[in-house]
């Protein structure tokens, strides 16, 4: 999907040529079929949420990476209150991430906590899971080194 029907029309038109099963949907359609939705915009200040949130089914994990500095949106606010949210640093997604448009009292859980199970992820199929991601640099340069390193490439 796009933000519009001719882009998500473009969109699929290119992913056909390249072999992909692919067709254009509205943000409804899509978001009523999908497990997963991956956001990754150029969402600026003005721009409203993708999507509204009644439109998202239980058991759906949502990425969000679009949202990247202060005002940018992808999500709208009111899904937040139905789902557990993890980020990657919990100060900088409720600054700069997706999360800055979360209520207050919304909890964030690091995905660090996860992985060093310090804090649960999903704890149910039927659960809203969102992923705010707004980007850590040194976690950036450390999987660049570690595919490097696995591909036997020295700097």
């Amino acid at each position: 999907m796009g933000r519009t029907a001719e882009r998500a029309e473009q969109m699929a038109a290119a992913l056909t040529a390249e072999g992909h099963n692919a067709r254009g949907v509205g943000a409804e359609e899509a978001c009523a079929r999908a497990d997963v939705i991956v956001t990754a915009t150029t969402a600026t200040i003005d721009t409203p949420p993708l999507f509204d949130a009644a439109w998202v089914r239980p058991g759906t994990h949502i990425s969000c990476m679009g949202a990247d500095a202060p005002g940018k949106r992808e999500l709208p606010s009111d899904l937040f209150s139905r789902a557990r949210v993890f980020c990657d640093l919990s100060e900088q997604a409720r600054r700069m991430g997706e999360s800055q448009h979360a209520p207050a009292e919304a909890a964030l859980t690091p995905l660090g906590e996860v992985l060093a199970h310090r804090a649960t992820g999903r704890t149910d199929d039927s659960g809203i899971t969102i992923f705010d991601s707004s980007g850590i640099g040194l976690q950036d340069l450390s999987l660049g080194l570690a595919l490097l390193k696995k591909m036997d490439i020295s700097l």
